[in-house]
């Protein structure tokens, strides 16, 4: 038996890929680049922040100092834009979570005339650039609903139109591979619709909800070119101040906030991994025990008897 055919009989009996020779050497020198092209820029943001500089001209600091962090968490711009793209951000994912999922949820489950209407309409923001949306909608405003501008309604609404294409395939992939006749057999044993939805269906997509929601909430807390165009320059969200500060000051004290964002992003996405995995851990203990994925309980009651 030569090397080459061990070390596919290895891969393929504990589920690892091996390579000998070239293939895993490009392998390598591909995933290392991806890393680097990715990686790089974060770095380079993140060093320039515990600069001592005055300029952030992401070259190797010349002395280390807190003193942009300090800056940055003072600046009042930034303060208002956090707490305004905070408020923004989680009502823009909660109406598209909401619009989304019952979207979703009739795509999938039933079939009507218009569905691929409906779905292209989904779609189309995504054909769109946002340059093109904000000053649409700046339009919209400025023409039929002037209160609007400015507002954290009115702002999460055209963030809206940019979340609920992820979310609704997100959540329509994740209702795709469920079995419907689960939740048929819920009514049958006279649950209503929204309970068999609720008890039978929402607990085996909630790892998919929770990947939605936050993908939604880093989306609209990161948006800048829509939002720069439906808010005035008093009162922007975080990502458009640290954009005008930008144009007025090249100092660290952006990518100090940068940086901050940075991290914030990723334990945001850490927690919702957790929180994922622990409710993928917890149907799957649930499955275990009953033989079934989200049999109703009146079901096993029967069986049990």
């Amino acid at each position: 038996m030569t090397s080459r055919t061990t070390s596919r009989l290895t891969g393929r009996l504990t589920g690892r890929p091996t390579g000998t020779g070239l293939g895993a050497a490009a392998r390598g020198v591909f995933l290392t680049l991806t890393a680097g092209f990715v990686l790089l820029p974060l770095a380079v943001v993140v060093l320039s922040s515990f600069s001592a500089d005055e300029v952030a001209d992401g070259g190797w600091p010349n002395g280390w100092s807190l003193r942009w962090f300090r800056e940055a968490l003072e600046y009042e711009p930034f303060r208002v834009g956090l707490a305004y793209s905070l408020q923004v951000a989680a009502l823009a994912t909660a109406i598209s979570l909401a619009v989304g999922a019952a979207a979703a949820y009739a795509i999938a489950r039933y079939r009507f005339p218009g569905a691929a209407l409906l779905r292209a309409v989904f779609v189309m923001p995504l054909s769109l650039p946002r340059v093109v949306t904000g000053f649409c909608l700046f339009v919209l405003y400025a023409s039929l609903f002037p209160t609007a501008y400015g507002t954290v309604g009115g702002i999460a609404f055209a963030h809206c139109l940019l979340l609920l294409p992820f979310v609704v395939s997100v959540l329509g992939a994740a209702l795709a591979g469920l079995d419907p006749a689960l939740e048929e057999a819920a009514r049958d044993l006279g649950a209503s619709p929204p309970r068999a939805f609720l008890r039978i269906t929402l607990p085996q997509i909630r790892p998919a909800l929770i990947a939605a929601a936050v993908f939604a909430f880093i989306t609209s807390f990161d948006e800048v070119d829509t939002s720069v165009f439906l808010m005035p320059a008093d009162q922007t969200t975080l990502p458009v101040a640290v954009f005008l500060r930008l144009e007025q000051q090249q100092d660290p004290t952006v990518t100090a906030m940068s940086s901050l964002l940075i991290a914030g992003s990723l334990l945001l996405a850490a927690a919702a991994a957790l929180a994922a995995r622990g409710v993928g851990a917890a149907l799957v203990a649930r499955e275990a025990g009953t033989g079934e994925p989200g049999e109703p309980k009146e079901t096993r009651g029967e069986r049990t008897a």
